[in-house]
């Protein structure tokens, strides 16, 4: 039986990243695996924080400072946030070296990267040295190559018609 942890990348500018790694939570419990779930530049609260808790499984998030994208900050606003995702970075590293569970979820962390408030090497590094039976599943709009190198599985999800552009607010139950 193979015992390594793979390294799933789920990119893109399409909705459904986070569907995605939601789902590996419901079954990977459902196989009775241990999952830890952290997220990072999102703080606003969703349906699936709720249920996932009920399950058993909390949603790490680290962001006190604001519920703002990125982009809809004042630079005073990025750095306290980019301190607050350090302050997650801190668990990653841990939880990589000396997991506490089967299945490590990291919501957004390419966002992170993309946002410079990680640094994408050392990133790439803690990946490459992570304990070698940790399964790893990662989320954000855009990956890079060093990192799509050493990945085991990359799924790209592109838009093709969204009713966002519609002017359509975002759900709650469907969007959040």
């Amino acid at each position: 039986m193979d015992n390594k942890g793979y390294l799933h990348i789920y990119c893109g500018e399409g909705k459904g990243k986070t569907s995605v790694l939601n789902g590996m939570v419901l079954r990977a419990l459902g196989a009775k695996k241990r999952v830890k779930y952290l997220r990072f530049l999102k703080n606003r609260p969703t349906s699936e924080n709720d249920i996932l808790a009920e399950l058993g499984v909390k949603i790490e998030n680290f962001y006190d400072s604001s519920q703002k994208f990125v982009w809809e900050m004042k630079p005073e606003e990025v750095a306290i946030f980019k301190a607050e995702t350090l302050i997650g970075y801190e668990q990653l590293k841990q939880e990589l070296k000396a997991p506490t569970c089967d299945l490590l979820l990291v919501d957004e962390v390419l966002g992170a990267l993309e946002n410079g408030f990680i640094d994408k090497q050392e990133f790439v590094e803690l990946i490459r040295t992570r304990h070698p039976h940790l399964e790893v599943a990662i989320s954000g709009r855009y990956s890079y190559p060093e990192l799509d190198e050493i990945a085991d599985l990359i799924s790209e999800i592109k838009p093709k018609k969204h009713y966002f552009t519609q002017k359509v607010p975002p759900r709650k139950g469907i969007e959040f």
